[in-house]
C-alpha cells in the first residue's frame, strides 16, 4: 500500500514536495552514487536503459532527488538554472505523470547555434517553452508570481530538447527526477522586457516541424502561467532550503506535447504577444 504523504499543495494545488514514505529507509550514498553512475553512462554511451524503479520499486522523490544531485556532481560544469517538467496537462497526460517536477540546466547544455549536433543524444523531442531570466535573488516558501514579476530582467522564447535515457520514454516520476528531468539541451531566442510582451498567460505558440505545424500552446499551460511556474520552483527549492539566483534562467515548461525532432528536420516555435520566435535544425550528420 502507497503510504507517501506529500506536504500541503501550494496555490497551483501541486505539492512541492514530498515526504519519505512511511517505514522506508532512504537509499544509501552508495546506491545513490550507483544509479547516477547508471544514468551517465546511458548519456555518454547514448543508449537507454530500463527505469530505475523497475529494479527499486519503492524509489521515492527524496531518492530520486538524491540521485540528480549525484549524477549532476559527476556531470561537473557549472549551473546556469532550472527547468521545470511536467507543468503542462498536456505534458503529465502525454507521460501519466501526476504533477511538476525540476531538474538543473548547465552551462554546456545552452546551444549557442540554431543547431542540434548530431549523434548527440539518445531520443531528442522538443518542447516550446517561455523561459525566464532573474534579474534579482528568489527565495522562501511564500514566492508569489507577482514577486516573480518584479524579479525577472527578461523573458525569452525556447525550445528544450529533452532526452531521456530510459528506452522509449517510459518511466515513473520518480524515474524522470533522478534523471535530471530529462534536460538535455535548450536554445532560446531574443531577450524581452516583460513589459513589452504583454500577459504571458495569452501568450500562444505555433510548433512547425518542417513547415508544417504540429501543435499550439498558450502560456496559460505552466502552471496557469509562467510566472506561477517560476515562483512553485521557487517554494520547492526552499524545501531543500535553496533558491534562485540572479542571472538564472528558468525554463518554465512546455506548453505542448513533447514532439520528436528526426535528423534532417527543422523546427520553428513562433511565439505571439510580441515574444518571437526561435527555430533549430537536427543535422543528419556532423558535416
Amino acid at each position: 500500500m502507497d503510504t507517501a504523504r506529500p506536504l500541503p499543495a501550494d496555490g497551483t494545488g501541486y505539492p512541492v514536495s514530498q515526504t519519505l514514505q512511511e517505514g522506508l529507509m532512504p537509499l544509501s550514498a552508495d546506491i545513490i552514487t550507483e544509479l547516477a553512475a547508471q544514468l551517465q553512462r546511458a548519456a555518454t554511451e547514448c543508449r537507454a536503459g530500463t527505469p530505475l524503479s523497475d529494479s527499486r520499486p519503492d524509489l521515492d522523490e527524496t531518492d530520486a532527488y538524491a540521485i540528480q544531485a549525484a549524477l549532476l556532481e559527476r556531470k561537473g560544469g557549472v549551473r546556469v538554472g532550472y527547468k521545470l517538467g511536467f507543468t503542462s496537462a498536456a505534458m503529465r497526460e502525454q507521460m501519466g505523470v501526476e504533477h511538476p517536477n525540476s531538474g538543473v540546466l548547465l552551462a554546456d547544455m545552452r546551444l549557442d547555434a540554431p543547431r542540434l549536433p548530431a549523434g548527440a543524444l539518445i531520443q531528442p523531442r522538443l518542447e516550446p517553452e517561455i523561459a525566464v531570466l532573474l534579474g534579482q535573488d528568489l527565495r522562501g516558501e511564500t514566492v508569489t508570481p507577482e514577486q516573480v514579476a518584479a524579479a525577472t530582467a527578461a523573458v525569452l522564447p525556447a525550445l528544450e530538447v529533452v532526452d531521456s535515457r530510459y528506452r522509449d520514454y517510459r518511466f515513473k516520476a520518480v524515474d524522470n527526477i533522478a534523471d535530471n528531468s530529462s534536460a538535455a539541451r535548450y536554445l532560446t531566442g531574443a531577450p524581452r522586457a516583460l513589459s513589452d510582451v504583454g500577459d504571458l498567460r495569452l501568450t500562444g505558440v505555433l510548433l512547425e516541424i518542417d513547415g508544417e505545424t504540429i501543435d499550439q500552446g498558450l502560456g496559460a499551460a505552466a502552471l496557469g502561467s509562467p510566472l506561477a511556474s517560476v515562483a512553485w520552483l521557487v517554494r520547492h527549492l526552499a524545501g531543500r532550503g535553496e533558491g534562485l539566483k540572479a542571472g538564472e534562467l528558468v525554463l518554465t515548461g512546455g506548453l505542448t506535447r513533447a514532439h520528436a525532432l528526426r535528423p534532417g528536420q527543422t523546427a520553428v516555435a513562433h511565439f505571439g504577444g510580441g515574444l518571437g520566435a526561435v527555430s533549430l535544425h537536427h543535422p543528419v550528420d556532423a558535416t
